[in-house]
């Protein structure tokens, strides 16, 4: 019995391992920097619509199950994309808030010696 959850808990952690490993490779090998999606609305189960910039010019995209089609080119200013660092307001991940409380624990300790 020990053997056998032994054996699922390697075997997801591999996984787990492997998943983050391949991701970051996806993320580099992601494209050029030539388009770039700058938003997306869900409209139904499995369906979105999409607003990219292709060098100078906006499209809006439709995304469904069926397929992707050009919905239109579409004139005027559009913020940029998104940063995917977080801002002021948002959460931090779990890491920089682990980070920041092991910085603080620190102090508290070099102060009382």
């Amino acid at each position: 019995m020990f053997r056998a959850i032994l054996t699922v808990m390697i075997v997801l952690a591999m996984a787990w391992w492997c998943s983050r490993l391949l991701g970051r490779q996806w993320v580099r090998s992601s494209g050029s920097g030539n388009i770039e999606l700058i938003d997306q609305v869900q409209v139904g189960q499995n369906q979105r619509i999409l607003l990219m910039k292709a060098g100078e010019k906006h499209y809006l995209i439709g995304v469904s199950s069926a397929g992707i089609q050009l919905l239109s080119e579409v004139e005027g200013e559009f913020c940029s994309p998104r940063s995917p660092e977080m801002t002021a307001g948002t959460q931090f991940p779990f890491r920089d808030f682990l980070k920041e409380r092991l910085e603080s624990y620190r102090d508290k300790r070099e102060g009382e010696q």
